[in-house]
């Protein structure tokens, strides 16, 4: 007998341990809301206040979920069950919680557990959000768990092991407005799966392995995502019931041959079909008369009717257009007439030779092009069209011999990046410059520029001639011969110099600059012209690399500093560097004094140097002197009171 109750106490005692430790479980609680999250927990605990709302279970070991204790918190309105071990719900749990609303069951283990019982998680009349991704759940299972939940809004099934629809996977769910089948192995859609869904605005079908979208038939859908798919042809129905609302359509990394047909949804904003396989026709669009048949590789846009209202044509609300890593060798003629709200395009990584928008008024509010990465010969772009444009992306292309005014037509540029091309900037306007050169003087909005690897030779002085430049990038130039940044207005120079190694001649004379890049190694430069900018010092450890080559230096006009100079001065000694020749150089001491800087011996700087110390030790005497006679005055003071004090007393 004693035997017999010495196993029991062996069996219950873990049993108790563990019911004591569970009461002790260390949640945190915040009005009606508990967190139990990531505590190691082997099942729900039993000790919470009943009328907690929110209970976070998350990221715990429970491998089952049972009425007893859940049932008891009968006001939880969300709970979250995800990344558990959970494999088996035991028949009417979420019965038991009448006013629950948000439930998270995402990342367990429901598809390894015993078949769900008819009804599944169901009834669930008052959920309005349901997340049962990454279960590994199949098709049959989806529909046995979803039961009847008639309220539900929001429903994700990502990142499990779906392969089809039905006409009955989600017709325990008609109110649903979000729907998430991301991540699935989905290759079949039964006509009409979402003929139930009414309200389904959301609709998320990225990395499936869906071959075709045709006859598409949700008016009322918003949002579609079908990315990361193996999609040749996206067509809508012909006769819809009623005019399509989809106003975001994302049909990236598919193997789409041809741009999708797109004249029933008037509605659209953004589009992204890059990474396909598009091709555009090489001839001219016809217009509404006449459309190109889809044996021709190509689904035409009719162009807009003067008798039509400009908002029901196809893509005249589109925003961003996304044609990026396509097959695109020509954007014919038409193409982009009618987009008149487009603000972003993308044609970068395609095959382009040429673009051309020459007609006044063409895509009036497109704020970013980028044509990069194509083999971009020509350029046309006429005067008034482009007319919003900020940001032009040309890097990466075959560009030389543009028209000289290419750019200067382009009233709000901002951001030019030609890097990698073969653009060579004119001189001054009036003066002769080489052929094929572009004018980059006098364009007012232009503040940054990129001529990255251009191979330049030659910049001529008043290139950049009244264009406010905040950002000029010209390395990976190394055959640059003479550089003229004269009167540009720079403050900052964001030319790493040391790189142009066949430099001989560099003017920045007339600009706003401070500091240069260091020269720490031997360059070609013999003439650096300085003249009228901002220079107070030129520090040897920033010189240095000049002395070998250095012959001419112009500094006339700057607020040279008489001390610190030390590189300045060896050189005006040594008589290597011809220093301003027609003038002697002018520096000051302090802010006020103003002597010849070949005048300036070096006990000079260190009178200026012990008088500063001593102004320091003068300083520093006067602040402990006026300490002392405070402390001294505040003891007065004290002893003062006090002896009121005892002589009142």
């Amino acid at each position: 007998m004693s035997h017999q109750i010495l196993l029991l106490l062996t069996v219950l005692t873990p049993g108790l341990a563990a019911s004591q430790n569970q009461d002790k479980v260390p949640c945190k609680m915040v009005d009606k809301e508990v967190s139990c999250q990531g505590l190691g927990l082997l099942q729900v605990p039993s000790v919470l206040p009943l009328d907690t709302e929110a209970l976070d279970l998350s990221g715990n070991q429970l491998q089952s979920v049972l009425t007893s204790p859940l049932g008891s918190y009968t006001a939880l309105r969300r709970l979250d069950l995800n990344t558990n071990e959970i494999n088996f719900l035991q028949p009417g749990v979420f019965q038991a919680l009448p006013h629950l609303e948000h439930l998270s069951l995402a990342h367990n283990r429901l598809a390894m557990g015993p078949a769900p019982s008819a009804g599944g998680l169901g009834p669930l009349p008052h959920m309005v959000s349901l997340d049962l991704s990454g279960n590994s759940l199949y098709s049959g299972l989806v529909e046995r768990l979803l039961g009847e939940a008639p309220g539900l809004r929001s429903l994700s099934l990502a990142e499990n092991s779906l392969t089809r629809l039905t006409r009955h996977t989600f017709r325990g769910a008609p109110a649903l407005e979000r729907l998430d089948l991301h991540s699935n192995v989905l290759m079949d859609i039964e006509d009409g799966a979402f003929e139930a869904l009414p309200r389904l605005t959301l609709l998320n079908l990225s990395r499936n392995s869906l071959t075709c979208i045709s006859d598409f038939s949700l008016p009322q859908l918003r949002v579609l995502d079908l990315s990361c798919n193996s999609i040749e042809a996206f067509q809508t129905a012909l006769e819809p019931q009623a005019e399509y609302q989809l106003a975001w359509l994302d049909l990236r990394e598919n193997k789409l041959l041809r741009f999708p047909d797109l004249a029933a949804l008037p509605r659209l904003v953004y589009l992204n079909v890059s990474n396909n396989l598009i091709r555009l026709p090489a001839g001219p669009l016809q217009g509404a008369e006449g459309i190109h048949a889809p044996s021709e590789g190509w689904s035409a846009l009719p162009l807009p009717s003067p008798s039509r209202n400009s908002s029901t044509q196809p893509l005249s609300q589109l925003l961003t257009l996304d044609l990026s890593y396509n097959e695109i060798e020509l954007v014919p003629d038409g193409f982009l007439g009618h987009l008149a709200s487009l603000r972003v395009l993308n044609l970068s990584r395609n095959c382009l030779r040429a673009f051309k928008a020459r007609h006044a008024g063409s895509l009036p509010c497109l704020v970013l092009l980028d044509l990069s990465h194509n083999a971009l010969e020509a350029l046309e772009l006429g005067p008034g069209a482009l007319g919003s444009l900020r940001t032009l992306f040309l890097q990466g292309n075959a560009l030389r011999d543009l028209p000289p005014h290419t750019f200067s037509s382009l009233a709000s540029l901002q951001r030019l990046n030609l890097q990698g091309n073969q653009v060579s900037p004119c001189e001054a306007p009036g003066e002769p410059g080489p052929s094929g050169c572009v004018a980059f003087s006098g364009i007012s909005s232009l503040r940054v520029l990129s001529l990255v690897d251009n191979k330049l030779e030659m910049l001529g002085a008043g290139a950049f001639l009244h264009t406010p430049l905040t950002e000029l990038d010209l390395s990976a130039n190394p055959g640059l011969d003479v550089l003229a940044l004269q009167g540009n207005g720079l403050a900052v120079l964001q030319v790493d110099l040391p790189c142009f190694s066949c430099l001989k001649r560099l003017n920045l004379a007339e600009n706003r600059l401070s500091h240069l890049p260091a020269w720490t190694q031997a360059v070609s430069l013999e003439v650096l012209d300085l003249r009228n900018n901002s220079f107070s010092l030129l520090p040897g450890s920033a010189m240095g690399g000049l002395e070998p080559s250095l012959r001419r230096l112009y500094l006339q006009g700057n607020p040279l500093s008489c001390c610190g100079n030390g590189w300045l001065a060896a050189q005006l000694h040594r008589g290597r560097v011809d220093v301003d020749a027609t003038q002697d150089l002018i520096c000051r001491f302090g802010s006020q004094e103003e002597v010849a800087l070949s005048h300036v011996r070096p006990e000079d700087c260190e009178k200026g140097g012990l008088k500063n110390v001593n102004l320091i030790i003068i300083l520093a005497f006067t602040l402990v002197f006026a300490i002392l006679l405070t402390t001294l005055a505040t003891c007065c003071c004290i002893r003062r009171q006090k002896f009121n004090q005892q002589y009142k007393a």
